[in-house]
Formats: C-alpha cells, structure tokens, sequence
C-alpha cells in the first residue's frame, strides 16, 4: 500500500500544482475580459451626427441630427434629425434657377434588436414628417395673345409656377450602423413612406409618398 501510494504522490502533487497555475492564469485575464465586456456595455448612448450627402423625394442636400438611447440595454433611442434639399434638376429653368428648397424635421424612434452596443448593429423604427418649402411645377397658360403680329387668340406658352409647400407625413426608417471606435460612429439610412398633410399655397393636393435616406458620420459621447 506504501508503495502505491508513493508512485501516485508525484502524480497528486503535479496535478495539484497544475490546478493552481490555471486558476492564477484565470485571475490574470479576468480583468482584461472584464475591462472588455465592461468597454462594449458602457458604449456611450448619445451620438451628434451629420448626413454630408442626404436625399428625399425632393432632392438632395445635407442632414445633422442628434441621438439618445432611452434604456441602459440600448434598445430603445430617439432620433432628432433636421434634413435641408434642395431639386438640382431645375437649375436650368427658363425662368431661372428654381432650387425649390425644402427643409424637414422627422423626430423618430429607433429599435436595436440586438442593442446599439457594439460593432455593427440593425435598426429600424417610425419616424414624424414635417416638410416646408417651394414646388415648382410647369402649368399651362391660360392666357391668350391678343398681338396682331401673332395669330388671334393663340394660347401664350406654359409658364413655371413656384408655389409654397407643406406636407405632414409618416415614415418607417432601416438603418445600419457601424461603430469603428468607441468615439466614432457611421452608417447608412433609408426610409419610405406618405404624407398626410400635403399642401401648396394652402390648398390641399393628393397624398405623395416619402423617401429619405443617406450616409453619416457623428461623434458617440
């Protein structure tokens, strides 16, 4: 028995010092991983961002909008984004440059399945539409000439008539979202959906759709 037990000491003792080694290996990288875990939860809810190319139904122009996780999990925030474009296809007009600007504000909500903490990350969400600006549009001519050298009564050419614009819509926003750094954040939106409210110079016309999207970058804090 002496003897049995003097062959399985070293065995005993080399497991015993192996058992120790791995639990002091262990205690090492728990703070790394810790401080890891610890970096991806705490990611900042809070981004400041621009759009430097955004476009809607209107045309193109630029955004800058401001977003807030609601919950600590980072599944819930709200987006507060102001959107200016301007039609660049009526630069060439006859009756000059009409840009028809129009400017919007499209508060919404944003949903991260998975939650805003990490690298790459899917959202989508609802968001209120509220536009103000010009249209232009080419309108018949309902006048008639009355010049001799012309023939009587000819109808005058069609004419370019810029009207004021405002319209109250909804939209339902996917976005993809990529955080590089803990600071630095960028990504890429789209969005459809209609109007409501869609006037020119007060007088309500049919129900258009919506459409927005863009590349952005912002500053996670």
């Amino acid at each position: 028995m002496k003897k049995i037990l003097l062959a399985l000491l070293p065995a005993l003792l080399l497991s015993t010092a192996y058992a120790q080694e791995k639990t002091t290996e262990n205690e090492e990288d728990a703070p790394a991983k810790q401080a890891c875990n610890s970096a991806c939860c705490k990611m900042a809810g809070n981004i400041l961002y621009m759009s430097p190319v955004k476009f809607t139904e209107n045309g193109v122009g630029f955004e800058l909008g401001f977003e807030h996780g609601i919950d600590k999990d980072g599944i819930v925030a709200y987006n507060l984004p102001l959107v200016a474009t301007f039609n660049l296809t009526h630069d060439q007009l006859d009756m000059g440059n009409k840009q028809d600007p129009m400017f919007y504000f499209m508060p919404g909500l944003k949903f991260y399945p998975t939650s805003s903490h990490g690298r790459v990350k899917y959202a989508l969400g609802p968001s209120l539409v509220l536009g103000a600006g010009q249209q232009t549009d080419l309108e018949p001519n309902r006048f008639y000439s009355t010049n001799p050298g012309i023939y009587p009564f000819a109808p005058l050419p069609d004419e370019y008539v810029t009207r004021n614009k405002f319209l109250l819509g909804v939209t339902v926003n996917n976005s993809l979202n990529i955080n590089p750094t803990e600071h630095f954040t960028m990504g890429l939106d789209f969005g459809f959906g209609f109007t409501y409210i869609n006037k020119l110079d007060g007088v309500a016309q049919n129900i258009n759709g919506l459409v927005q999207g863009g590349f952005k970058v912002g500053y996670r804090f």
